[in-house]
């Protein structure tokens, strides 16, 4: 009589995914460069340090006044302006503090033909980013736009979520690496290469173990080891109910199968497993399974670890 597992379940997707969430917290901050921030998820609501800009800057090239001066000007009676009542500022100049206004001007021609209103092209201190206000809250996957405000604020380095090493481990006696190896009964294992980067893409460290052959004692070194030293591990392969899928069997006994069995076609043979704290998931080997399962279920646990 063969040694066969229980018939898998069909769990209701959504309930079973989201009472496997509920287990798991994100892990614990660091901080690191600003610089190195994009793709990076917030651990603390970021803080302007400093106004952006610093000081009223000049908008455009031309030539900084005192609005009051202009009042009177139109095109029939130019206002034409001493030395001592303007000075030159190109783009990005602090406007002298006795200024409130820049012109734009063409040469060297300084006779006014319209008002200059108070603060015409200027960016006043403080218009961008103000000092102490938020610019980004806690929660926020960080994106290239959103670095040039965290620079601008003065923050140099930020608080953020550490990104969850990810095992990953390819089962099957029927697999091999290369392509020089293939022949009848032999298949090439591609679908680990997937969640390798897969994994970058949502936001974790992969590490890709070697191919595990179909023998329970090997099988359950490799997760004792992938969970000793990682955040999440992810088992492909070996998830249905044969004589040799013995991920359900490794994981009850070493901690706890939480669910067995998805309502999800194709996919249904996941298993959502916890040992010592940390989700181990038993992915389907049939690579549209295995891609659809990664994506649906990894995805979550990753974003869930990293806030």
């Amino acid at each position: 009589m063969t040694d066969r597992n229980t018939y898998i379940k069909n769990n209701d997707f959504e309930s079973a995914l989201n009472e496997y969430l509920d287990n798991f917290s994100p892990l614990e901050s660091e901080k690191i460069s600003t610089l190195d921030a994009v793709g990076r998820v917030t651990a603390k609501a970021i803080y302007a340090l400093t106004c952006d800009p610093s000081y009223n800057a000049s908008a455009m090239d031309g030539i900084a006044v005192f609005s009051e001066d202009t009042t009177a000007a139109n095109d029939l009676n130019p206002v034409v302006l001493t030395p001592d009542k303007y000075e030159y500022v190109n783009t990005g100049n602090a406007v002298p503090s006795k200024f409130d206004s820049v012109i734009m001007i063409e040469g060297g021609n300084v006779k006014i033909t319209s008002p200059s209103k108070p603060w015409q092209h200027v960016r006043v201190h403080g218009e961008s980013v103000v000092v102490t206000e938020m610019v980004l809250p806690s929660g926020r996957k960080i994106r290239p736009i959103d670095l040039g405000a965290i620079l601008a604020s003065g923050n140099e380095e930020i608080e953020v979520y550490k990104k969850p090493t990810v095992a990953i481990i390819p089962t099957g006696n029927e697999m091999v690496e290369h392509a020089n190896l293939l022949e009848t009964g032999k298949l090439m294992e591609s679908n680990t290469r997937v969640f390798y980067e897969l994994t970058k893409e949502y936001g974790g460290i992969p590490d890709r173990f070697d191919i595990v052959k179909d023998d329970e004692k090997l099988l359950e070194d490799a997760i004792k080891k992938a969970v000793k030293t990682h955040d999440v591990v992810v088992i492909n392969a070996g998830s249905s109910a044969g004589t040799k899928d013995f991920t359900a069997k490794i994981i009850a006994r070493l901690g706890e199968v939480k669910t067995h069995g998805l309502a999800i076609k194709p996919g249904k043979p996941t298993i959502l497993g916890i040992i010592d704290g940390k989700p181990v998931i038993g992915v389907p080997g049939y690579p549209v399974s295995a891609y659809i399962v990664y994506d649906a279920v990894v995805k979550c646990v990753i974003n869930k670890l990293i806030g």
